[in-house]
């Protein structure tokens, strides 16, 4: 989508960076143009409005954090424990460090009458993306009756959001998903 036209790219690339450092409702078009290198009537030709902007702007961010994560769960030279951490740490981690993805996270979480329900939409699509890759990653005896893939996800996917919010470096939140992901594998010993 943003690679079709370096155009469209550098503007989403632009608003990116003001939306996270600025919010949606302190971030001009008129910036956004400027920033893009571009004029503000070349803007309003490929972005009627500032929600259309910030839409494909936060759909980007949430498309890029999916397929990275997916790319982390299809990486066949890690183990089980390792490609738990990375996937979470592409879908999350990224927002542990930078202030600019700290205010990201922040902006997605808090963007519902703008977003509608894409944000959570992307959620749930991460949720059975993980569920799904626990079920056939997941080692033997781990899932049990009364512990399936979705538990194991669910436990993860909300201890991931804590830290995320709670973990003072990335390699801290990765260490807390790694240590989750053995606590779970070690009530199948």
């Amino acid at each position: 989508m943003e690679n079709d036209d370096p155009k469209r790219g550098a503007v989403l690339t632009a608003a990116l960076g003001l939306f996270g450092r600025y919010g949606f409702q302190k971030t001009s078009m008129e910036e956004v143009a400027k920033a893009a290198g571009i004029s503000r009537p070349g803007l309003y030709l490929l972005f009627p409005n500032k929600e259309q902007l910030y839409r494909a702007t936060m759909q980007g961010v949430m498309e890029r954090a999916q397929q990275a994560m997916e790319v982390s769960f299809a990486d066949e030279s890690l183990g089980f424990e390792e490609r738990i951490v990375t996937a979470l740490d592409a879908l999350m981690g990224q927002y542990v460090e930078t202030q600019v993805a700290r205010d990201l996270s922040e902006l997605l979480e808090n963007s519902e009458p703008q977003l509608g329900s894409m944000f959570h939409d992307y959620q749930e699509k991460a949720r059975a993306t993980i569920s799904a890759q626990v079920g056939s990653l997941a080692p033997p005896g781990v899932l049990t009756g009364d512990l399936g893939a979705d538990d194991v996800m669910d436990v993860l996917f909300s201890a991931a959001l804590t830290w995320k919010q709670t973990a003072a470096t990335r390699a801290e939140f990765r260490d807390r998903t790694r240590r989750a992901v053995r606590l779970i594998c070690r009530t199948a010993d």
